[in-house]
């Protein structure tokens, strides 16, 4: 075959440890004589077989893409087809043999069938018995017979037969819901309108899942019995004894749920609720916890204390007490709002400044008690042991969330509205800072206006976003304004929040908007309210008395830190000009001319001297005018809690810098973190 001669079909075969397979489907491919032009791919996944030492010695004419660890199917396939040339791709499975003319016969129908995007064959057993490899769409009862013991006790279930398609004979062409990944041939132009595998999918329902986006994005999936393959089908998922592979396939059941199942996502639309009662259960907990410790802190330290200390039970009725005041106090400062973004350092010293206010409350509440005294002791020692907890559960929450969505699960299924240079640059971004989150399902384009090369998949059209929204389970619709007429803007809209997605129009004029700015009506005329300047008058002196206070602080800590430091960075082989460039700014800030915590650069028409710690602080990688709405941003909202959270989050980055930075990183950056 010529190098770029034209290709019919891409062949994409995926190995691990297949070599007893793999070379009886590469026999069965050389030895045709005729048919369609075919280049055949060999994905394999780090094999320890010796397989791809027999396919480059005796199969030349195969391209092999040898990885170094075990990808997974679904990645593997899509590197296959990623070099594919044809005008269909064929997914086969090592262990299936093509028998002659069953690549030339799934042309054929694709060929007259263009509203296909994907077929498969008809497989049988090494016997020629057949194989059931259409099925229909998984439910929770087939699951639950297909997956548990239950299916040996109903082997005949209604259910699973009609899930096989069992009374069916198998000899007509059928449209069906899916078919079985071992042998699937696809449409290029389906391939590239709603891309490939979902890589999500380590192994099994890949094949599933991908059937599905077909349908859901207005391709057909056929069954095409005249091309017969053969298949070394060997079952493992099917053992009910737990392993690797039955483990693997419940896991894929639980992500395909995870992104399909109408309850699930029915859940997801509404996870504020549950995600409120996780927050406040854990609150409680940690509350409760903080008083225990106090209380048997104040009963350990009896011996200095001249005043008894109660049993732990006379305390019931002020923990029921203790309980209320802490949530309400949590409640009021904003700690269960439905979005809000945080960190543990923010969380911290919010905690902390709600809990004072709950402690003060709750000590003035043991004066009035008359038959009973309690100790205040343990309520001093119940404040910042109550902070701390609180926080740090708070933090074990996002960071289990953050581990399951890790794990790809929980995401929020998102498409935007826009048109073809703004919504790719918008997704980009998107994914940029928040690509964990997020499973983005593809475009909406403005009614009447063509979708550009950019823009793939798309979905439809505005007009339809209502109907878009329930078809593929969108929690999320992302709007960019720029081109957008304020019509189309509030009709998306509109549209969108009926179908029950949270609607998130991406403007411009959010950067201007500040703390505390908000949206009100004069005179039937809504209007957004701006607050006076943070920084003037008296708040800026407050600014610079505490600049110079947490300064002096911070050398004293350095000096005491030094040897540590130096020590670290010696044994690491790390610079050690950055903590004395680290205690000459400090002392600038101690003489006025630099600011601990501010902006990057001067800002005009402000008086503020420039940060020694910023919001850009240990953050890489930022375009100029990111630094400068970070300043502006922090100039916009300054207050002394902002400063605090500001310093720690800060220093908790430049601590990493001293300590686990690479050396070849620090002068690229100085600048940028001073």
């Amino acid at each position: 075959m010529e190098p770029r001669a034209p290709i019919d079909v891409s062949i994409v075969i995926v190995s691990y440890n297949t070599r007893e397979f793999i070379g009886a489907c590469l026999r069965a491919l050389a030895g045709r004589e005729h048919g369609p032009a075919l280049e055949v791919t060999v994905v394999d996944n780090a094999s320890r077989d010796g397989s791809v030492e027999m396919i480059r010695r005796e199969y030349p004419w195969v391209k092999v893409v040898e990885n170094t660890e075990n990808l997974g199917y679904a990645r593997a396939v899509n590197q296959g087809m990623a070099c594919g040339r044809g005008r269909y791709f064929l997914v086969l499975n090592p262990d299936v043999e093509v028998i002659e003319g069953a690549v030339a016969s799934l042309v054929a129908f694709m060929d007259r069938s263009p509203e296909v995007g994907l077929a498969g064959a008809r497989l049988v057993y090494p016997d020629g018995t057949l194989q059931m490899s259409c099925r229909t769409f998984y439910t929770l009862r087939t699951v639950l017979l297909r997956r548990t013991p239950l299916g040996k006790v109903f082997p005949n279930a209604r259910a699973v037969r009609d899930h096989l398609m069992a009374d069916w004979d198998h000899a007509s062409e059928r449209e069906v819901d899916w078919v079985l990944g071992a042998c699937m041939m696809v449409r290029r132009e389906a391939y590239e309108s709603l891309g490939g595998m979902d890589e999500r999918f380590f192994l099994y329902l890949e094949d599933v899942d991908w059937c599905y986006r077909m349908k859901k994005h207005g391709w057909k999936v056929y069954y095409v019995p005249s091309s017969v393959m053969r298949h070394h089908h060997r079952r493992e998922s099917a053992k009910l004894v737990p392993d690797r592979q039955l483990v693997a396939h419940l896991f894929s059941t639980f992500r395909f749920l995870d992104k399909w199942n109408s309850a699930v996502y029915a859940m997801k639309r509404e996870r504020w609720v549950f995600s409120l009662a996780a927050t406040v259960a854990s609150d409680l907990v940690s509350i409760n916890l903080a008083f225990v410790l106090a209380y048997y802190l104040r009963y350990a330290a009896r011996g200095v204390f001249t005043k008894p200390l109660y049993g732990l039970g006379i305390y019931s009725g002020l923990i029921v007490f203790v309980n209320i005041v802490c949530l309400v106090s949590l409640v009021y400062a904003g700690f269960y709002k439905r979005s809000r973004s945080t960190t543990f350092v923010r969380d911290l010293v919010g905690v902390s400044r709600a809990l004072l206010l709950s402690a003060l409350v709750i000590m003035g509440a043991t004066y009035l008690t008359r038959t009973i005294t309690y100790s205040r002791a343990v309520i001093l020692v119940f404040w910042p042991a109550s902070a701390v907890l609180v926080t740090a559960g708070r933090a074990l929450g996002r960071w289990l969330h953050k581990r399951l969505r890790a794990g790809r699960f929980d995401l929020r299924r998102a498409a935007i509205v826009g048109e073809d240079d703004d919504a790719a640059d918008l997704k980009a971004r998107l994914l940029a800072r928040h690509g964990g989150e997020y499973d983005f399902v593809g475009y909406v384009t403005p009614v009447g206006r063509p979708a550009g090369a950019n823009l793939k998949p798309v979905l439809g059209n505005a007009g339809d976003i209502g109907a878009l929204v329930k078809e593929h389970r969108l929690h999320d619709l992302y709007v960019s304004d720029r081109r957008l007429s304020r019509s189309e803007i509030g009709a998306a809209v509109i549209a969108a929040r009926r179908a029950g997605a949270e609607v998130k129009v991406v403007s411009d004029v959010t950067d201007i908007l500040i703390r505390g700015s908000q949206l009100e009506e004069i005179g039937g005329v809504p209007v957004v309210v701006f607050p006076p300047a943070s920084l003037s008058g008296v708040r800026l002196a407050t600014k610079r008395a505490s600049d110079f206070c947490l300064g002096l602080v911070a050398i004293v800590i350095l000096l005491a830190l030094s040897p540590f430091i130096v020590l670290v960075q010696a044994v690491s082989h790390r610079q050690h000009r950055r903590l004395g460039r680290l205690l000459r700014n400090l002392a600038l800030v101690l003489g006025g001319k630099l600011s601990l915590v501010g902006p990057g650069e001067p800002v005009s028409g402000e008086r503020l001297k420039p940060g020694v710690i910023g919001p850009w602080v240990g953050l890489s990688g930022l375009a100029d005018d990111e630094k400068a709405r970070l300043d502006v941003y922090y100039l916009q909202n300054w207050s002394l809690s902002y400063d605090l959270e500001t310093l720690l989050e800060g220093s908790r980055r430049i601590g990493r810098l001293f300590c686990g930075a690479k050396a070849g990183r620090n002068d690229s950056t100085a600048k940028e973190r001073r």
